[in-house]
């Protein structure tokens, strides 16, 4: 595995680990049995005899302002406008969402 590949296996570990604890006091239950197989796939060698503890003895994941991406947020925000302008339009003329368009301009003034 070439370092790509395994950075990728890495953030998914850490994502799914973190929305398993985030899930965990809507759905114990399936929560608890996909964390405990997650387990298995961490490699800890100072912990490696020992079991996998619950989910529900976990600390829950701290939210944290340096990982908010600011302009990003404003990106998407203008994205959706654009998207339920052109719905709205689509239902204005009878358009079916399932119909190609043949072609949009859009103008944006910042």
């Amino acid at each position: 595995m070439d370092e790509d590949k395994t950075s990728a296996y890495h953030t998914m570990y850490e994502v799914l680990e973190t929305y398993l604890k985030m899930a965990a006091p809507f759905a114990p239950f399936i929560t608890e049995h996909i964390y405990l197989e997650l387990q298995k796939f961490k490699h800890d060698p100072l912990n490696a005899t020992r079991e996998p503890q619950s989910i529900h003895l976990e600390h829950l994941p701290l939210s944290s302002n340096h990982y908010i991406n600011k302009e990003l947020l404003s990106e998407i925000e203008t994205v959706r406008k654009i998207i339920s302008l052109g719905l709205f339009i689509r239902s204005k003329n009878r358009i079916a969402v399932k119909q190609p368009l043949a072609k949009i301009e859009l103008k944006i003034d910042n």
